[in-house]
């Protein structure tokens, strides 16, 4: 039995983690959250993206998740 209440690919959207990506204009650290999916380069403005997908995009149940990510946003 999991101990998730939803899948465990959840838990990034709603419970958000910052991570790091490189900008490929100035090869700065870009902080990006983990429910985000492009982020800007504090230091030259460039828009830097994931080249991962998350399970959201591909996942049957991907919009049961929306919602449950949606209301954890709107419910705190």
């Amino acid at each position: 039995m999991s101990s998730y209440p939803t899948c465990p690919g959840m838990s990034k959207f709603v419970r958000p983690t910052p991570e790091y990506l490189i900008c490929p204009k100035c090869h700065t650290r870009v902080e990006i959250w983990s429910d985000e999916q492009k982020a800007k380069c504090e230091r030259c403005g460039a828009t830097v993206s994931r080249v991962i997908t998350s399970c959201l995009d591909y996942c049957a149940f991907a919009d049961k998740c929306r919602k449950i990510i949606e209301e954890k946003k709107i419910g705190g």
